[in-house]
């Protein structure tokens, strides 16, 4: 029997509809194994302590308090006792729904101005884009708010009356209740609907034909979209703010949310410089598919589907732009630039634009074009939602082994934050209530001044443990002599996925009684000499001070630093407890210095641990102190001539030095005087960490490692390196020195594309050169 090609045409769109079930399905296959282990944002810690007890104006949630979101997740916390798996279920099971809520606009933009295929296709590159893959893992409302604005959105375009347009415009209220970003995705598109189709006939991209016009005129429609959007807004807000306490206390935690947002985050409206509008960009057009090349070939394709738009379904166009437009324009100005979540609605216009331009191919290669960059994106997302859902956030981990670590510690620690941690901290802090680790007090954190709070402690007799926990991208700790941190951080092959995210990356270090620790006016680390220029301490202004323990006598003390003055060549003296240790006349330029240490002194007699050490410099000049260790035990290392400036990425936290043509690196052996013709370190390795000279050559650099005239190492440098040299040192007993050479450097003054007035040479780039105890 013949089949009828109207059959096989009705299968096969049949069919077509009903893959974005089947993905969708897919979708909750991929996901419910992959649930978190704990919660993450600070507003995810928001939405648990407001299923525990919803209370707007202590943030239970944050303003504008999702009293929608929360009334779900408390129906389901009813049967499910875990916060973090509710919130968690809410959001797999929005993104799920919300595949087929894209299928629906995307069939309703179309009509029947397409093959159904084409819009299964961008249906698939939609839900598997990274963002939308991953975010959708995350205990936060944004799958589900993005879940409900689509599902009006096609609501909207296809309502064939009056009636039905009301009723898109009341779930739109209510939706808002599950997201404010809802009303941006939303509220246009009904108001655009109601005045294109208020007493016309209907035209557009949207299953309506000319015989379905309202029988309202435009202004009427209006009106009663805007009455259903506000019943369906006070649905939910007439509650919210009479279990806020009242509307002047409502607003009041409104508005302290709002200051705060304009505040405190960066968003283009009040930060617009270029380099602001670059990352705006990124965030919002590039981040979604977590690599360039796919979002190279996708905004790509996106531009040739606006184009076959214009050429051939404007009016598709313009329904798309007043759909996603309003929230674009939001969420550049007023979002925090660099939350990749924000983006997600985003998500929908750009891989539907994108599947349009792949229509342009010839003989449906498009199709295939499409398999193949949502089954890369699909692998992005799924190792990412995987790995993240390995391990509980940095945070929860930090605390759960702090916790272990106070339970046996004597005495107890106290806790000493980074600004932003401390501010960052209160979230888990109030969730965890009692299971919080147990910590004699917490210091406070006056912001670009948080170590002075310990120096304080340590000063005033302190002696308990104190436990810093600190941002990676800072440099504070450099302040005081510390060891080796523990770090938290996310095993993300792309963080950009979860870029914005608070509290994010985290390093705890465990200091008992550190070697030395200094006070205002040092230029230890970049920061802290931007901080020393704006409070107007350093040498050119008095005398600044640091301490030493007592189990630094009788060991060495090292200093350096740059003097700026040409003119004058100052004197910088040192004094332990008033004992003069050094005196010397400095150069204009860099200067490294070593002295013994006393054996004793008189101001330790009475039981102190700590020595005060003045350092002056006369006459008052700009000299900035950058290098300062002190110890008995440990080896002393200084960076000598041919190392530049310390250099610093404030948005990365890295930090480094060039290395010019030679390098020398000043040492002092965890012994008072050496003797020897060749001393031998056992267990002492020099640590390296540079990048890859092909960065800036066109060829690898040959890197050569000297102890005095004896080659320790020597290597060919074509990659960013790590390089573990054992140090030994011949013939420099009392002033042992090694070198670094490398056979080739750059003047950025001599670069033919970027003017500079730099005139350094330029040789490697040095992230790490420090002594380190081998096993």
């Amino acid at each position: 029997m013949n089949d009828d090609p109207r059959d096989r045409k009705d299968r096969k769109r049949t069919l077509a509809f009903a893959f974005p079930s089947v993905l969708a399905l897919v979708f909750l296959a991929f996901h419910l194994p992959y649930l978190p282990s704990s919660l993450e944002d600070l507003d995810s810690i928001n939405f648990a302590m407001g299923i525990r007890d919803f209370d707007v104006a202590h943030h239970q949630p944050h303003p504008p308090g999702y009293p929608v979101f929360i009334l779900i997740a408390k129906a389901m916390h009813a049967v499910v006792p875990s916060e973090v798996t509710v919130l968690a279920l809410m959001s797999v099971l929005a993104g799920a729904l919300g595949v087929v809520a894209i299928a629906a606009l995307y069939r309703r933009l179309d009509g029947a101005d397409t093959r159904a295929w084409w819009s299964a296709a961008a249906v698939a590159l939609a839900m598997t884009s990274p963002l939308y893959w991953f975010t959708a893992a995350r205990p936060l409302s944004d799958a589900s708010g993005l879940a409900a604005a689509l599902a009006v959105q096609a609501m909207t375009l296809g309502a064939t009356s009056a009636t039905g347009l009301t009723i898109a415009a009341f779930c739109a209220g209510v939706a808002a209740g599950l997201r404010s970003q809802v009303v941006w995705l939303t509220v246009p598109l009904v108001l655009y609907k109601a005045l294109h189709r208020g007493g016309r006939g209907g035209h557009g991209g949207s299953h309506t034909t000319p015989n379905d016009s309202y029988s309202v005129s435009p202004v009427s429609s209006v009106v009663a979209s805007l009455a259903a959007f506000l019943a369906g807004t006070l649905l939910w807000f007439l509650p919210l703010v009479i279990l806020s306490g009242g509307l002047a206390a409502y607003w009041h935690a409104l508005f302290d949310q709002g200051a705060a947002d304009l505040g405190n985050i960066q968003m283009l409206w009040t930060m617009h410089r270029l380099r602001d509008v670059r990352e705006a960009m990124y965030f919002a057009f590039v981040a979604p598919w977590a690599t360039w090349t796919v979002a190279a070939i996708g905004l790509a394709c996106a531009a040739l589907g606006a184009f076959r738009l214009v050429r051939q379904r404007s009016h598709a166009l313009v329904t798309l732009t007043v759909a996603f437009g309003p929230y674009l324009v939001f969420d550049l100005l007023f979002q925090e630039t660099f939350t990749s979540r924000y983006a997600l609605p985003l998500v929908v216009p750009m891989a539907y634009l994108a599947v349009g331009g792949l229509r342009l191919l010839p003989w449906d290669m498009g199709l295939a074009v499409v398999v193949a960059v949502a089954m890369f994106d699909a692998h992005v997302g799924g190792t990412s939602v995987a790995a993240y859902a390995r391990a509980k956030a940095p945070v929860f981990r930090l605390l759960d082994d702090m916790r272990a670590a106070a339970s046996s510690a004597a005495p107890s620690p106290v806790l000493a934050m980074d600004r932003r941690e401390a501010s960052d901290m209160r979230g888990p802090r109030k969730f965890l209530g009692d299971a919080m680790p147990r910590v004699t007090a917490a210091l406070p954190s006056p912001p670009q001044h948080e170590w002075l709070e310990a120096v304080k402690y340590w000063n005033g007799g302190g002696r308990a443990p104190v436990w810093f926990v600190v941002d990676p991208r800072r440099a504070s700790m450099d302040l005081v002599q510390h060891g080796a941190p523990m770090r938290y951080r996310r095993d993300l092959s792309y963080p950009v996925l979860m870029s914005g995210v608070r509290p994010s990356d985290m390093d705890w270090y465990r200091v008992d009684r550190p070697d030395w620790y200094v006070g205002e006016g040092w230029s230890l680390t970049p920061e802290a000499a931007g901080v020393a220029e704006s409070d107007a301490r350093g040498l050119a202004h008095a005398p600044i001070a640091a301490w030493i323990s007592r189990g630094t006598l009788g060991g060495w003390l090292m200093i350096g630093g740059r003097s700026f003055d040409s003119a004058v060549r100052p004197r910088l003296s040192v004094s332990v407890g008033g004992r003069s240790i050094l005196d010397e006349s400095l150069l204009p330029g860099g200067f490294l210095l070593m002295a013994p240490l006393p054996a004793d002194l008189p101001d330790l007699a009475d039981g102190r641990d700590y020595a005060a050490v003045t350092v002056n410099a006369t006459p008052r000049v700009n000299v900035a102190i950058e290098q300062f260790d002190a110890s008995l035990t440990r080896a002393v290392l200084g960076l000598g001539e041919g190392w530049h400036e310390q250099e610093y990425d404030p948005a990365t936290g890295r930090r480094w030095r060039w290395l010019s043509e030679h390098g020398a690196l000043r040492l002092r052996m965890p012994l008072t005087r050496i003797s020897f013709d060749r001393i031998e370190a056992p267990g002492l390795v020099l640590h390296i960490e540079g990048e890859s000279p092909l960065s800036y050559f066109s060829h690898g650099s040959l890197l050569t490692i000297r102890s005095g005239t004896r080659v320790l190492a020597q290597r060919l440098l074509n990659a960013d390196f790590t390089l573990d040299v054992p140090v030994t040192t011949a013939g420099l007993s009392d002033d042992p020195e090694i070198t670094l050479e490398t056979d080739q450097v750059f003047s950025p003054a001599d670069s033919a594309w970027r003017r500079s007035a730099d005139r350094r040479h330029l040789g490697l780039r040095i992230f790490t050169c420090e002594l380190r105890t081998g096993s």
